[in-house]
């Protein structure tokens, strides 16, 4: 009796440890597609990241253009307002000096009115000439901070996709 029930001892060990076997070859498998999915996706966040990257490359140069152009706008305005500065500047120089000489009465009104006319007309052309600037550095104003919306939005998606990623691999 001792050697029958060595050969079924013998036979059940046998069984179960090709049954092991099975099972952690059917794990290892499912591991190894684990582990292949998880370098695809590294792999496709790397170039992701590299894309977005360039995005980011492109966008702060166009951020850096904007600025630039807000700052030459800003420029121009400050030389717009010292040229009407200057112009009133020499209206009231006019008047004081005109106020001493011995011109006829109509003579000097007519002169004064065609002065201070073709100083309200370039006034006109400097106040219109601030206001299409003043738009104008509004406008770039806001585009320059769209742009930092997006290239924000650009780097919080860069980071998230990193994110994802990295978790599985630690584990």
């Amino acid at each position: 009796m001792p050697r029958s029930v060595m050969i079924t001892f013998s036979a059940l060990a046998a069984l179960l440890s090709c049954a092991g076997c099975i099972v952690t070859s059917s794990t290892y498998d499912t591991k190894v597609r684990e582990v292949e999915a998880v370098r695809d996706a590294y792999a496709s966040s790397n170039r992701e990241s590299s894309r977005l990257a360039g995005e980011v490359a492109a966008l702060s140069k166009q951020v850096a253009a904007q600025k630039a152009a807000g700052e030459d706008l800003a420029w121009q305005l400050r030389e717009k307002e010292e040229s009407l500065k200057r112009l009133r500047g020499e209206l009231e120089a006019v008047r004081k000096s005109s106020e001493g000489s011995r011109l006829s009465r109509d003579r000097f009104i007519d002169e004064l009115l065609a002065k201070e006319k073709a100083a309200g007309i370039r006034i006109q052309e400097l106040s219109s000439r601030v206001d299409a600037c003043a738009e104008e550095l509004a406008r770039a104003r806001k585009e320059s901070a769209d742009r930092d919306r997006e290239l924000a939005e650009l780097r919080k998606k860069t980071v998230t996709k990193e994110e994802p990623v990295a978790q599985p691999a630690a584990e």
